[in-house]
């Protein structure tokens, strides 16, 4: 595969995986390649490509005859996902309170800040986004890459099943107050603490799980991804 070909399947990748994770595509949503390709215009085969690869991350589900589609998480894997996020979480946030300088903990800070603002504005796809980033910045200065690595998809398909089964989109504001004391505790250097509050942290936001799947609704691609669109 030439490196001009890996380059725009990652595009695609990138611009599907992020609207999926921001809760722009909901679960369920029917991703047919036609659309995709005029909406990012792209090549229909890298489209393929791309969806394929995103089978592999747990974000799509590609079914024989019927074509791809946002993956639907049923509870039991909702269940195991939340399992695994809190043995990395709570191993990331202790290596990250031995690690963090100043500089790491100011960049926390202002995506608390940035999150805080995308919620009180209404802003959801937004505060989806920064609180993901916060996530995966205290896997960053946990200095552990395949941690990260890691980390980087469970968030992806945590925040899938956030969008197909939370409740109460208010859930947010919690969220934010949460990340300022995870925030506190790293800056204290208090590890014990610092995990236990990452740990109540992902039982909360489970908690706040209905397990009540969405109808489908109709996606305008061309829109969504106006602006990925390249040439």
């Amino acid at each position: 595969m030439s490196t001009a070909k890996k380059k725009e399947i990652r595009r695609i990748v990138a611009a599907i995986g992020q609207a999926i994770v921001e809760q722009r595509l909901a679960p369920g949503t029917r991703l047919v390649e036609l659309k995709l390709s005029d909406a990012l215009n792209a090549n229909r085969n890298h489209v393929r490509d791309a969806l394929l690869e995103l089978s592999h991350q747990g974000l799509v589900s590609i079914v024989v005859n019927k074509g791809a589609m946002v993956a639907c998480p049923s509870q039991q894997e909702a269940a195991d996902v939340f399992v695994v996020r809190q043995l990395l979480e709570a191993e990331a946030i202790a290596l990250a309170a031995g690690r963090a300088k100043q500089a790491d903990l100011a960049v926390l800070k202002k995506l608390i800040e940035d999150e805080r603002q995308a919620v009180e504005e209404g802003k959801r796809p937004a505060a989806v986004q920064l609180a993901a980033r916060f996530h995966l910045e205290l896997a960053r200065i946990a200095g552990n890459q395949v941690l990260s690595e890691m980390l980087e998809r469970l968030v992806a398909r945590c925040s899938l099943i956030v969008s197909m089964y939370q409740k109460d989109s208010r859930a947010h504001e919690c969220h934010c107050d949460e990340h300022s004391h995870l925030l506190e505790l790293l800056a204290a250097g208090d590890v014990e603490a610092a995990v236990l509050s990452m740990r109540q942290h992902l039982d909360n936001l489970e908690s706040s799980l209905d397990l009540t799947q969405e109808e489908e609704q109709a996606t305008d691609f061309v829109a969504l991804f106006a602006e990925q669109r390249t040439g």
